[in-house]
């Protein structure tokens, strides 16, 4: 199972006025599923498009979220940690372009926490409440290209810590029970 392609969600959501949010979008849901692995799709839509109507009348784009809902449950569970960002392709867009949209899944994944419950840091373990704040952090960021190779390193490493990140959070709010058995 695969996510949908970042520039077919990205195009089907600028069709009906959602703007430039695939990556909002993703992290949002990431996000509210680490609280609550049974959190709807429909109130992620609704929260983030409260115009809903709108979103409806697209099958198209209906599909896409549905796909991308399914994979994201099965992600942010997957005791081999296989989670995905959903963002635009490094070989067609430029850094700064990816930067804003790791800042962006970055914002999405924290309102998604937060509507989906989570309250106050303060009730966290120390580390945990200190990858939410790197991660808020993090969606504050805007890129800048000069083309020099060592951005480049830094984007895919701080694309890697957001990744485990997220799914260190979601391990810390809702437990994987994991039955493999250690052979």
């Amino acid at each position: 199972m695969q996510l949908p392609a970042y520039q077919q969600l990205n195009n089907a959501l600028q069709s009906l006025d959602f703007g430039d949010r695939a990556s909002e979008l993703h992290g949002f849901l990431c996000g509210a599923i680490a609280l609550d692995i049974s959190y709807p799709l429909e109130t992620c839509i609704g929260t983030l498009a409260p115009d809903l109507s709108h979103l409806v009348t697209s099958e198209e784009l209906n599909d896409l979220l549905d796909e991308m809902y399914e994979v994201v449950r099965a992600q942010m569970t997957d005791p081999v940690l296989q989670l995905e960002l959903l963002l635009p392709d490094s070989d067609l867009t430029d850094l700064t372009t990816r930067v804003t949209a790791l800042a962006s899944w970055c914002d999405g994944f924290m309102f998604g926490l937060a509507n989906a419950g989570l309250q106050a840091h303060a009730t966290l373990p120390k580390d945990t409440s200190e990858i939410l704040l790197d991660l808020t952090r993090i969606s504050q960021l805007q890129g800048a290209d000069t083309g020099e190779e060592d951005e480049e390193v830094s984007f895919y490493e701080l694309l890697e810590y957001v990744r485990m990140s997220a799914l260190l959070v979601a391990e810390e709010l809702q437990p994987i029970k994991m039955t493999t058995e250690v052979q």
